[in-house]
């Protein structure tokens, strides 16, 4: 644990604006779960019967709400209005889709996705998790301006595939540092999208490497679960350190200030050290401490459970 808090007081650089980007995600969590409320939870009650409805409602609600802190601090860093709907759309396909790929164990599951996310159109389906992905990612479709989050989705569902090789413990480390930098960049490129889709290149290259070092930081949080899994990544391998994601948060901010402006940059900026601060509290107090889920703030906190639970490595 010192080791990954000395991570975090070296990468103190970041949050010159940490009172702007702290304020920020306390503030927007209120109007997130009304956003959720509107948008997401009619969805779930028309395709999950109880006692189901409640766990996954808590799922996609709590990843929804920590999506949302980047997102909306992207769009602040961008000069951009932000639909906080789509947002919350948005954040729990993610959790849905991820773990559809991740733990489902429908064999046909990729390319049935492939044609969702293509299309549009799929094969109905009486399974719960399929229908509620689709009916989300019509809503999504409906509402997203732009094509770079469509185009970027399409690409991101290719790495996903590719991720199954990461249960193989002979994978290589370069296709494993390829799977992450696929996976995170595309991610970000498709979630940051939605509220800046005419980011122009040298944008969208800083968007990836944001992205990436976001899904290093979510791998160090997952880490121990991964490992029960048997689910590889450069983190639990040993291939990168937090030291390492530290390094690149750092070196990520002249980018963005570049790209953005240095006064538009900072309070991002201090999100992803936000980010990385939390995550290693998470880390290292789980099991000690019960989070609260009372509160908008308690349900950012908290997180959000996975929507269809992880199998264990036989």
């Amino acid at each position: 644990m010192i080791r990954d808090l000395l991570t975090v007081l070296r990468c103190a650089r970041l949050a010159i604006a940490l009172p702007v980007a702290l304020k920020d995600a306390v503030a927007c969590a209120p109007d997130a779960v009304r956003d959720f409320e509107r948008a997401v939870d009619p969805i779930v009650r028309d395709v999950f019967p109880e006692p189901e409805r409640g766990a996954m409602v808590d799922s996609l609600r709590g990843t929804a709400l920590s999506f949302n802190v980047g997102i909306h601090a992207y769009a602040r860093m961008a000069g951009r209005s932000c639909d906080g709907e789509l947002v919350m759309l948005a954040g729990s396909v993610a959790r849905l889709y991820d773990d559809m790929i991740d733990n489902g164990g429908d064999p046909e599951i990729d390319s049935w996705v492939a044609s969702l996310f293509k299309t549009g159109e799929h094969v109905a389906s009486r399974d719960h998790h399929q229908r509620l992905l689709a009916a989300l990612y019509a809503e999504i479709r409906r509402r997203a301006p732009g094509d770079l989050w469509h185009t970027a989705l399409l690409e991101l569902h290719d790495y996903q595939v590719l991720s199954r090789k990461q249960r193989d413990p002979a994978t290589p480390a370069a296709q494993l540092g390829k799977i992450t930098r696929g996976k995170g960049g595309l991610a970000g490129l498709v979630l940051f999208g939605l509220v800046h889709p005419d980011m122009s290149v040298v944008q969208r290259d800083a968007v990836m490497e944001a992205g990436e070092a976001l899904q290093l930081l979510d791998d160090y949080l997952d880490q121990d679960a991964d490992l029960r899994a048997g689910i590889g990544t450069p983190v639990n391998r040993g291939e990168v350190s937090l030291a390492e994601v530290g390094a690149r948060l750092l070196a990520l901010r002249p980018r963005l200030a570049a790209c953005y402006g240095g006064a538009a940059a900072r309070p991002f900026a201090a999100t992803l050290f936000l980010l990385l601060a939390v995550n290693v509290l998470k880390r290292h107090q789980h099991g000690r401490a019960k989070r609260t889920r009372d509160t908008a703030l308690g349900l950012l906190l908290a997180g959000g459970d996975h929507a269809i639970p992880p199998k264990r490595a036989s």
